[in-house]
């Protein structure tokens, strides 16, 4: 066995790191008779061979023996070897460059797999079905004969996608007999079959199928992919079909089938806009389930069903407050709950909020509030002051599990006052009851406590001789305050020279808020003539602070000659600071003087530069129709927009409206990834390009 391995000059062929000469050691381990050795051969070949998916030269020389261990009995985890063989072939598993002739050394080497399709094992026999049909169209016939023969389920579950991978038009027929009359594993796999090689799933067959999926086995098959059979399937097919196959599913499906259907639910939200208001009359059916499995399962679909949960909240608000009031309940479906509750600013977040503090408890929901800021509420306020006094005095009351999804990644006492406080500052004037609680919590949330305190407004005003104290001591966020509460722009001062005078660099944030100083901030400009000297900075978050020690000198002194050569030289050398340079010269109106360099960033594709390069140029006089189509593109960039969707209505860009409509009211999603949250992002994009259609129109 593996005969001329060592013929090979293995340091010419390059794999995951660099020359893989460590390629025949992986390979004899790998057919050695100690399954240990094997397994840590398999693992060996996975890391250096065919790394995370990805293919290389070396994959393609080790084709020949991968085929032989796989043939040869004996071999420990044959089965294993075989699908690694099928998913070599596979462009949705494996990847990189050498990929096509990865598949074409498998093709070319196949003969040994053929014999494996009536081989005694059927867990051979499925797994050589893959292989083989992954291989090429030349498999065709030897699939057909096997499929005649076969008579396990499990094993035909596996051919029937590989006859409709190699003759997709000629298996339509045999898709719909087995989608109707098969075993559950053979139906679930027509209807996967179907749905790939681009047919639609007959009325007649959604019965047998939403039955089949139904069963209680989770069909673990070579062929499934990341989100599962049905979620493949929920990705795919149309919106009545996909309301017909989870109402089926969810009222006769077993636990596990209903968690299934309420996962692949959650999918589909993350697609489709309509898909929500289609499948949540189904949902809400499982919020109501009797394990609690299938409850958290349809919970965690709620989340990616942006604001249409809130026709289920009223069932949501029932579990967040179950789960706060029990004993020992199981919190993560109660928790996620009421972060749909927040995020919707739904009255039922009240009293799970209330009683999940009321047992000791400060839920991972709280994360949210920076970007979800819930309404005022009397009650709520006076639980925030409370809680915020016993953090000063003993720290969180008990520790809690965070959800692991969260960003909230435990509740500190930092976290959760720097939570708390946030909310507080958002209710403004309305929280002026709370000054006390805000200031005593300065050593646990001292970033955003005088931030809160200026959003509070003149109740604020007896802290001003403790910020003014902090001020002295070099904290800027605590002169900002001052500026806002009184209008003294001198503390700020004071604490900015301080602060500047400590550091190697300086802090984009701190110098923005500096800059708010106006004229006042002049004495500064000796502390940031070095950052404005016309040349870039070779790392990119120095150039943030070139823009901002720009902003804070034009604002301090409306000179724009001291600062347009460092602007120009920011926007020369692209990548994001680009973009905030780029919003710099749109507030100081010096567009027309970097006309050439605005330009260059608003057509070079850099997404984060191109709503300040268009807004610039539009100030100072570009036509509006030529800035609309760079701007149109960014709008529909999946990440962020930067604001383009306001700026084309601002300008007036009529000719942008079918776009822009086009986009409000398509069903697929524009925004489908993200840190946080995409559903909701692009939920709150819908609505502001219908406001921006309607002010266009």
């Amino acid at each position: 066995m593996l005969d001329g391995l060592d013929d090979i000059d293995w340091a010419y062929h390059d794999g995951a790191y660099g020359p893989c000469t460590e390629a025949p050691d992986i390979l004899r381990a790998m057919a050695s008779p100690d399954p240990e050795v094997a397994r840590e051969g398999r693992y060996d070949f996975a890391s250096s061979i065919w790394h995370q998916g990805t293919v290389y030269p070396v994959t393609v020389v080790a084709v020949p023996f991968l085929i032989e261990l796989a043939s040869t009995p004996g071999v420990d985890m044959r089965e294993h070897l075989l699908r690694m063989l099928g998913d070599l072939c596979d462009r949705y598993r494996a990847n990189g460059e050498d990929q096509p002739a990865v598949q074409a050394a498998v093709a070319v080497h196949s003969g040994p797999l053929m014999p494996l399709l009536a081989d005694p094992d059927p867990r051979i026999r499925a797994c050589a079905a893959y292989a083989v049909a992954n291989c090429g169209p030349h498999t065709l016939d030897a699939l057909r004969e096997r499929w005649t023969a076969e008579t396990e389920p499990d094993v035909r579950a596996v051919l029937l996608p590989g006859l409709a991978l190699r003759d997709p038009d000629g298996s339509a027929g045999l898709l719909r007999s087995a989608a109707r009359s098969e075993p559950f594993a053979v139906r679930a796999a027509a209807a996967l079959a179907t749905i790939r090689a681009g047919l639609s799933l007959a009325p007649e067959v959604l019965g047998p199928v939403a039955e089949a999926f139904s069963q209680p086995e989770n069909w673990n098959n070579p062929w499934r992919r990341h989100d599962g059979v049905l979620g493949e399937i929920f990705a795919a097919v149309d919106g009545d079909t996909a309301t017909t196959l989870a109402g089926g599913v969810a009222t006769a499906g077993a636990s596990g089938a209903r968690v299934r259907i309420a996962a692949a639910s959650g999918s589909r939200f993350g697609r489709s806009r309509s898909a929500p208001v289609q499948l949540l009359p189904m949902l809400r059916q499982l919020l109501a389930d009797a394990d609690p499995l299938v409850r958290n399962a349809a919970v965690d679909a709620t989340v990616l069903a942006g604001e249409a949960a809130a026709t289920v909240a009223t069932e949501l608000a029932a579990i967040a407050l179950s789960g706060a009031v029990a004993a020992d309940p199981d919190r993560g479906g109660a928790d996620t709950a009421l972060g749909v509750l927040v995020r919707l600013d739904d009255p039922g977040h009240r009293a799970a909020l209330l009683a999940t503090w009321e047992s000791g408890r400060d839920p991972w929901a709280l994360a949210l509030l920076d970007a979800y800021p819930i309404s005022f509420d009397p009650a709520v306020l006076a639980a925030v002051r409370h809680r915020l006094a016993v953090l000063g005095e003993s720290g969180p009351i008990r520790p809690d599990d965070a959800d692991p999804s969260s960003y909230f990644a435990a509740p500190t006492p930092e976290n959760v006052a720097c939570a708390l406080v946030g909310l507080l500052g958002a209710w403004g004037p309305a929280a002026a009851s709370a000054v006390a609680e805000i200031t005593a919590a300065l050593p646990l949330a001292e970033g955003v406590v005088p931030g809160a305190l200026a959003d509070i407004g003149p109740a604020a005003l007896p802290t001003v001789p403790l910020l003014e104290r902090r001020a002295e001591a070099g904290d800027v966020r605590s002169g900002h305050a001052i500026l806002r509460l009184t209008g003294d722009a001198g503390p700020l001062v004071a604490a900015a020279s301080i602060r500047l005078a400590r550091q190697h660099r300086y802090d984009a944030w701190e110098l923005r808020l500096v800059a708010d100083a106006g004229p006042a901030a002049a004495p500064l400009l000796p502390v940031l003539q070095p950052w404005l000297t016309g040349t870039t900075k070779p790392v990119p978050d120095h150039r943030y602070d070139q823009v901002a020690a720009a902003r804070l000198a034009w604002r301090a002194t409306g000179d724009l000659g001291l600062v347009l050569p460092t602007l120009r030289a920011v926007l020369g050398a692209g990548a994001a600071p680009a973009g905030a340079a780029a919003s710099c010269v749109a507030e100081i109106d010096a567009g027309a003087e970097l006309a050439p360099e605005l330009w260059k960033l608003l057509r070079r594709g850099e997404r984060l530069g191109r709503v300040g390069a268009a807004r610039a140029l539009w100030r100072s006089g570009a036509a509006v129709e030529d800035l609309a189509g760079p701007l149109l593109t960014v709008v529909a960039d999946p990440v962020t927009d930067g604001g383009a969707v306001e700026l084309l209505a601002e300008m007036g860009a009529t000719g942008a409206v079918p776009r822009l409509t086009d986009l409000a009211e398509r069903d697929e999603r524009v925004i489908t990834a993200g840190f946080r949250d995409p559903v909701w992002s692009d939920d709150r994009l819908r609505h502001r390009l219908r406001a921006a259609v309607s002010a266009l129109s």
